[in-house]
């Protein structure tokens, strides 16, 4: 491989550049994690009109327009697409619209159009029952986030890999997977061992310059040390929806989900988000789970409490933000729709010129559940799993975090892919420090309490593991005597004194130890961080 400068980008590519977004006690309480049901049988079988859009700033509706509602819903000006029952309904609208709209661009699949005008109220004079009206949002990854980095967070670098549990050579993980890359394009590196088929939908010419879908390319299966990728054995489709700048629309979106369905791939990775919820999208997503394939989108970088679509919708997996030690980035959206976190810090990705970068932000944790997936897929080639099986598998031994058992900056976990390659090994102990946080103060506690996540990520019973937690001075041990696999269980311990002592921070030193068995993994048994305890100082 020919020797490439390496380039230090601090690429919070995501979705918020525009103005359409809104500006000792041990507790058995959670002994097995939650895991939420499967989306993928629940879907709507016929279209629906989109969501109620999201509420704006006033300052952003400013100006006159024959297109309020548009406006209103930060939706593109005089487009509309439409929704229809089937061909022969989307036929005599043509019929009798002719001339009086202009068609932009169809897509036959989903029985839809997409049309220009001048007037609403004369389009919706053309439209029957069997037509529904649907807006064109912007999708995009343009930077920078609205969100922000907390200062302590650590940057992953080239340790993928070992960040997922895998070890040895992982050259042919995802051999026989089609891929697809809905995204700027990617561009052709030293990086990829394989070709990678390509198919524009803008249109006119590539300058060249897609950087960002390459260092999504990359991270699903690169093949440089420096920038390894999770699964470099699958075949990648990149279905080019978006320009340099990452814009695009809902109804290329639909048209690149319908492509990549149609041409057989397993998997479909969205690096890309939108403020709106597209009626045709959530069809194109049906369309494309009723194909086989698994949708996995990002879940913005706005540091909000709301996450951006696709990742939003059902039958998507939503993908959030962590840092190298497992921790929630702040600038990483939350809500009930984050499935699942991967590292979205300062990761080692491919870039445009045969350069590496180091880039940031959900739109590159979303690449490693998906090559996580095709992973898995491979390593259990002979039960003959299909990608949402696949997914389940993953699902079923995530690495927790935060706080114990789903929550809305996580989801379920993050995943580890040496765990699901054990999981049928016998013997194995690992008890993991899965994360600390600070529980605010009630009258038993006045200054609040630190709490302990353990996980027992190995395959046997731990028996008496012992939580060791230094703070302020002082040292408490708790013992928990049983703890099956896979479950996880929190010790509480009281804050001593007045955070104003410690200058609003409390550094904790929290480890585990077995009393009869060899953990497996000593490096996942002690974490040390100085928490925030008053976020106001």
């Amino acid at each position: 491989m020919k020797p490439r400068s390496f380039i230090w980008i601090l690429a919070f590519v995501g979705f918020a550049a525009i103005g359409y977004w809104l500006a000792g006690t041990a507790a058995p309480d959670s002994p097995v994690r939650e895991r939420r049901p499967s989306q993928h049988s629940s879907l709507p079988r016929n279209p629906m009109p989109d969501e109620p859009p999201v509420k704006f700033r006033a300052s952003e509706r400013d100006g006159e327009t024959n297109d309020p509602d548009a406006l209103a819903a930060g939706a593109f000006q005089g487009e509309r697409i439409l929704l229809f029952a089937d061909a022969a309904a989307l036929e005599r609208f043509l019929a009798r619209a002719d001339g009086l709209v202009r068609i932009l661009d169809r897509l036959d699949a989903l029985h839809a159009l997409r049309i220009g005008f001048d007037d609403p109220m004369s389009l919706r004079g053309l439209l029957d029952e069997d037509a529904i009206e649907s807006f064109v949002f912007p999708v995009m990854t343009p930077p920078p986030p609205e969100g922000t980095v907390q200062a302590d967070a650590v940057a992953l670098g080239a340790r993928l890999r070992e960040w997922l549990g895998i070890t040895g050579n992982n050259s042919d993980w995802g051999a026989g997977v089609l891929i697809a890359i809905l995204d700027t394009g990617v561009q052709a590196h030293s990086t990829f061992a394989h070709s990678i088929r390509t198919l524009d939908l803008l249109g006119g010419s590539d300058d060249g310059s897609g950087s960002h879908g390459t260092a999504v390319a990359s991270i699903l299966s690169g093949n440089d040390p420096l920038a390894p990728g999770v699964a470099p054995g699958a075949n990648l489709l990149s279905i080019r929806i978006a320009d340099a700048d990452g814009y695009s629309d809902s109804f290329l979106l639909a048209r690149g989900i319908i492509e990549a369905a149609n041409a057989g791939a397993a998997l479909i990775n969205i690096s890309m988000g939108s403020h709106g919820d597209s009626a045709l999208v959530r069809n194109a997503i049906r369309y494309a789970i009723e194909s086989g394939a698994l949708i996995i989108a990002s879940v913005g970088n706005n540091g909000i409490q709301q996450v951006s679509y696709p990742a939003a919708n059902d039958g998507v997996i939503g993908v959030g933000a962590v840092d190298a030690t497992g921790n929630h980035l702040l600038f990483s959206n939350t809500g009930q729709q984050v499935d699942i976190a991967a590292p979205g810090f300062g990761l080692n990705a491919a870039w445009a010129g045969d350069e590496l970068a180091r880039v940031s932000g959900t739109s590159f944790s979303a690449p490693v559940v998906t090559g996580a997936i095709a992973a898995i897929m491979t390593q259990y080639r002979s039960e003959g799993l299909t990608a949402a099986q696949a997914w389940e598998v993953l699902n079923a031994y995530l690495n927790d975090g935060g706080a114990a058992g789903e929550d809305p900056e996580l989801g379920s976990g993050m995943p580890d892919v040496g765990r699901v390659l054990d999981s049928l090994t016998p013997g194995l102990h690992d008890a993991a420090v899965a994360s600390q946080r600070i529980i605010p103060p009630t009258p038993a506690t006045p200054f609040g309490e630190v709490e302990i996540l353990i996980q027992n990520r190995g395959t046997e019973p731990l028996i008496n593991t012992a939580v060791h937690i230094s703070m302020g001075g002082g040292t408490t041990t708790s013992n928990i005597t049983i703890l099956p696999p896979n479950a996880v269980r929190t010790v509480r311990v009281p804050i001593p004194g007045p955070p104003a002592l410690n200058n609003g921070n409390v550094r904790v030193d929290s480890s585990v130890s077995l009393s009869s068995a060899r953990d497996v993994k000593p490096a996942n048994d002690r974490r040390v961080e100085t928490l925030v305890v008053d976020p106001a100082r």
